[in-house]
């Protein structure tokens, strides 16, 4: 697979594409349902000593759980520098972290309008990646964030198993199951043999492109996407026990493990403001099997989404960085896959 060299060009312009229309109506759409979720939750939680829990928190726990969130952050950006190199780009590892931070920032800032992914995917367009490659490696970067995730979740799964009803322990295992078989299944596309008349450039332009996502998901840096996501996800885990610590509540590792890679998949949905709301109400429902109170694990979901919007601060800076200076990219000489 070969390989292009990607630089900032300060002659390409630094305007965000525009967002479509009707982003409006979605944006809306999506923060009355945070707002209706997040309503409800408050409601009906018993808040009784949670303040005292807030004001006597353990700052060196809190510092933990940030770090861990910060670390994934940083994992994220090397998951991204893996699917661009599966894409047939090379990437250097600080404009790899500079892209994700800055992605990450717009994604929290422009919640309704551009995504983080395509942010990020844009600047490293218009950095000189081509823009298949472009596409072809947002894609591949969602694929392994949601095979880490379900990696996780069958990890988790036997603790789960012991500790939940039958119908809640395994409707996430199955629900992966049945979506790995759909991903399985769109991944031989360009097999399906198709009577001419459908053999058309868009037809044909599709089936090349699942096949070169076939081929980079085998890749060398693929593999090594893939455990930068699970350590991401692990991350995540590590950030809610810390947490929990900080506050007094009694979570473990292993029911962090059994719950969060569910919460993950609630807070992707794009029925919400980056995931507010739902997030919150997987955490109460999946933190309930072991005993936490809605209130506390409604407090604990909000200190994690609070830490990812203080890890992306520094994106805005980044992106500053971004413009107006041409940074090169030494030669590679190719991926294994």
């Amino acid at each position: 697979m070969s390989t292009h060299d990607v630089s900032i060009d300060p002659t390409v312009s630094n305007d965000l594409p525009a967002p479509k229309a009707g982003g409006r109506l979605l944006l809306l759409a999506k923060l009355a349902v945070t707002l209706a979720v997040l309503g409800l939750l408050a409601s009906r939680a018993d808040w009784s000593g949670v303040w005292d829990r807030i004001v006597g928190a353990d700052p060196a726990w809190l510092a933990v759980g940030f770090a861990a969130k910060l670390l994934a952050v940083l994992c994220a950006g090397e998951r991204w520098r893996d699917a661009v190199w599966a894409a047939g780009t090379r990437l250097p590892r600080a404009l790899a972290m500079k892209l994700m931070f800055a992605g990450l920032f717009f994604g929290q800032v422009l919640p309704g309008a551009l995504g983080g992914d395509v942010v990020r995917g844009w600047l490293t367009y218009r950095g000189g990646c081509p823009s298949s490659s472009v596409v072809l490696a947002l894609v591949l970067d969602r694929l392994l964030a949601l095979v880490g995730c379900v990696g996780l979740l069958f990890l988790g799964l036997p603790h789960l198993v012991a500790t939940a009803p039958p119908a809640i322990a395994w409707a996430g295992p199955v629900a992966a199951v049945l979506l790995a078989a759909g991903l399985i299944a769109g991944l031989q596309a360009d097999r399906i043999p198709l009577p001419a008349p459908l053999r058309r450039p868009p037809v044909a332009a599709v089936q090349a492109q699942v096949a070169k996502l076939r081929g980079a998901l085998w890749s060398r840096p693929a593999l090594a996407g893939l455990l930068h996501s699970a350590a991401v996800h692990l991350c995540t885990v590590l950030a809610v026990v810390a947490y929990a610590r900080a506050l007094g509540l009694n979570v473990g590792v292993l029911d962090a493990l059994a719950v969060v890679p569910m919460t993950i998949f609630a807070a992707a949905l794009p029925i919400s403001l980056n995931g507010w709301g739902v997030r919150e109400g997987a955490f109460v429902a999946g933190f309930a099997l072991y005993g936490l109170g809605s209130a506390e694990a409604l407090i604990l979901s909000v200190m994690i989404g609070l830490s990812v919007t203080l890890a992306s601060l520094p994106g805005g800076l980044l992106w500053l960085s971004l413009s107006g200076r041409r940074t090169v990219i030494p030669a590679s000489s190719g991926t294994s896959s």
